[in-house]
């Protein structure tokens, strides 16, 4: 994940306007086309050889579940603005006293909350900007990371649960190989390297997002931020900080993005650990 959002990051550094205009609609198609054909392979082709009766249906509902629970977060994170100017006008500047916590962006030409970083691609602050996402073309901060987490979770647990089914199922399409007749041998074949060639690409398309997961769970751990990931200043306790990032619901946010969650603060004040 380091690499690619590292080089996304020098990409839109130089290109600021190819990143937002061709960057963003491609890799959100790219999420899409792959999220649907891999619903589609598994509901209609993969599950119906290795499941049957009650195990099928649970796998569909499994499977309909993780991917409205994909295209739903997407979409939450695309609309929720974690934005500075998204705060009600008389919040966007500190309150007396809090000025010194408060820093300068050059850019805005304002005080901004602590936390809050400039993102040239989307050309504001962001409140506790963790980083810009090409999938979910915007950025992800204090109000829509709750989305993001899940985003990640649920697609690393979808192409799993669909790399586990297809290892079942290239397994028991081999053995059938070797067991039929030439005539029927053919058929087979190709069909087993078919769904080979889809377990191959399930590997590699489950690299990603658990790279991803396993850098937010640490996000979530600490209630850091993707460019200050080990930094504990701001870790209050693991159910504070679910609290902190999902919301007051905490992890039963998983249920669904739809599912209301207010967060404890507006994102323009942060508690710091006082022992490290």
């Amino acid at each position: 994940m380091c690499i690619v959002n590292d080089w996304c990051r020098e990409y839109a550094n130089l290109y600021p306007k190819k990143a937002v205009s061709i960057g963003h609609p491609l890799s959100v198609i790219f999420l899409l086309v792959s999220t649907v054909f891999f619903f589609t392979l598994q509901v209609f082709y993969v599950a119906p050889d290795v499941h049957d009766g009650f195990m099928y249906k649970f796998f569909v509902i499994s499977a309909i579940f993780t991917t409205y629970n994909i295209l739903g977060n997407l979409l939450a994170c695309y609309r929720t603005s974690s934005a500075v100017k998204s705060l009600p006008q008389e919040r966007q500047i500190p309150k007396p006293g809090t000025e010194h916590l408060w820093h300068y962006c050059d850019i805005c030409q304002k005080l901004m909350p602590p936390r809050s970083w400039h993102c040239a691609l989307c050309k504001c602050c962001i409140l506790k900007r963790d980083h810009h996402c090409i999938f979910a073309a915007t950025c992800i901060g204090h109000n829509n990371h709750r989305y993001f987490f899940w985003l990640t979770f649920y697609l690393a647990f979808g192409i799993f649960m669909s790399m586990a089914t297809l290892f079942v199922d290239v397994g028991r399409s081999f053995y059938l190989l070797h067991r039929m007749k030439a005539g029927f041998g053919n058929t087979v074949k190709s069909l087993s390297y078919f769904r080979y060639v889809c377990l191959i690409l399930n590997i590699f398309a489950l690299g990603f997002p658990a790279l991803m997961l396993r850098f937010q769970v640490q996000i979530l751990k600490l209630n850091s931020t993707y460019y200050q990931i080990s930094s504990r200043h701001h870790d209050l306790g693991f159910r504070n900080n679910c609290q902190l990032i999902m919301g007051q619901r905490g992890l039963w946010t998983f249920i669904s993005p739809s599912l209301r969650s207010p967060l404890p603060h507006d994102g323009t004040h942060w508690k710091i650990k006082q022992c490290f």
